[in-house]
C-alpha cells in the first residue's frame, strides 16, 4: 500500500512540474510576442497632420497616434485650421480621428450611432468599389456649446445619398467642453465613405448618373 502511494506521490509531482514547464513555456511566448509587437510598434512612423503639439483622439476619446498602419488620408497635413476631425466609415467600420483642439474639446463617443451609420453605409457595400468623400462644417452655440447647425462644406459627396448619411451622422454628434465657456465654436469634419464591391466602372458611371438625377 505504502508502495502505491509513494508511486502515486511521484506522479503528481512530475505531472504539476510538467504543468509548471508549459504555463513558464506559453508565459515566455506571449511576453515574446508582446515585445514584438511592442517594438514593431516603435518602429512605425507617425503622423501629425495639425503639428506635433496637437494629441490625437479616437471616436472612443483615446489618445492615439496616427501611424503607417491608419487610413491613408488620416496622415495628410491639414491645411485648414478649422479641420478638426477626421472620419472614415464603411460598412463594416467607423473610425474618427481628432487631429485638432484635444485641450478644449472632443466628441462624446456613441458607439451606438456609430453602429447606426456602418449600416447606413453597408447599403452600398459589396455593390461597388469606390471611394468617396465630403466635408461638413458645425457651428456651436456660444454660450452653451451645443450644435447650432450643420452645412455643407467645399466637398460634397458624388453620391447624394452619401452627402445625407454624412449630414445626419455630424447632427448627432455630442460635442464636450472642456473649458467653462466653449472656447471652440465652429469646427470641420471630413468625411471619408470606403465601399467595397465588385462592379465595373462603367457601372458605377451609371449608378452615379441615376445618384444625379434624384
Amino acid at each position: 500500500m505504502n508502495y502505491f502511494l509513494s508511486i502515486l506521490f511521484i506522479f503528481f509531482i512530475n505531472c504539476s512540474g510538467s504543468q509548471k514547464t508549459e504555463i513558464n513555456s506559453n508565459q515566455s511566448i506571449q511576453m515574446d510576442h508582446l515585445s514584438e509587437k511592442n517594438q514593431k510598434s516603435d518602429n512605425l512612423k507617425r503622423y501629425f497632420p495639425a503639428g506635433e503639439s496637437e494629441e490625437v483622439l479616437d471616436e472612443n476619446g483615446n489618445i492615439v497616434s496616427i501611424t503607417d498602419e491608419d487610413f491613408e488620408y488620416f496622415k495628410k497635413p491639414s491645411k485648414d485650421p478649422l479641420e478638426t476631425f477626421r472620419v472614415l466609415i464603411t460598412g463594416k467600420k467607423y473610425i474618427v480621428r481628432q487631429i485638432r483642439y484635444s485641450k478644449y474639446l472632443n466628441r462624446k463617443p456613441d458607439s451606438g450611432g456609430d453602429a447606426l451609420i456602418i449600416e447606413d453605409i453597408s447599403k452600398y457595400d459589396g455593390k461597388i468599389n469606390f471611394l468617396d468623400d465630403g466635408v461638413i462644417i458645425a457651428k456651436l452655440h456660444p454660450k452653451s456649446g451645443k450644435l447650432e447647425n450643420v452645412n455643407n462644406g467645399n466637398r460634397l459627396p458624388r453620391i447624394s445619398d452619401l452627402s445625407k448619411v454624412i449630414q445626419n451622422d455630424s447632427t448627432r454628434w455630442q460635442i464636450e467642453h472642456k473649458t467653462p465657456e466653449p472656447t471652440i465654436t465652429k469646427y470641420m469634419v471630413t468625411y471619408y465613405m470606403q465601399l467595397e464591391g465588385t462592379a465595373s466602372k462603367d457601372e458605377i458611371k451609371e449608378q452615379l448618373k441615376k445618384e444625379v438625377k434624384k
